[in-house]
């Protein structure tokens, strides 16, 4: 099965600066453009969550060599966090994601 990567995701770059008092802050930005495929968590795969308190929202399937373990995605301007991951042996892995409320 081809896929056909029709949309874009937006994966974080993390870059640390250090104050004068040496205090580290972290600051994610979603400028890392990747090629996606969306599709929606099956129906299986929205119950299960549901029983561990997570809202699955979309799957998102990328290239394995586009992922390095991130662990939020920025896709159509929202921030997914990214609850679990299938790597797929067509070299694709699926992020499964979840919208954060309040986060």
């Amino acid at each position: 099965m081809n896929i056909v990567f029709s949309d874009i995701v937006f994966l974080p770059i993390t870059t640390s600066t250090e104050d004068e008092l040496g205090q580290v802050t972290e600051k994610e930005d979603y400028s890392r453009m990747v090629f996606c495929e969306k599709k929606s968590s099956p129906q299986s795969e929205f119950f299960q969550a549901g029983q561990s308190g997570i809202k699955a929202s979309c799957v998102l399937i990328i290239h394995c060599l586009d992922y390095q373990d991130e662990v939020t995605v920025k896709f159509n301007n929202k921030i997914y966090h990214i609850y679990r991951t299938y790597e797929r042996k067509d070299e694709t892995i699926e992020l499964y994601c979840e919208v954060k409320i309040g986060g």
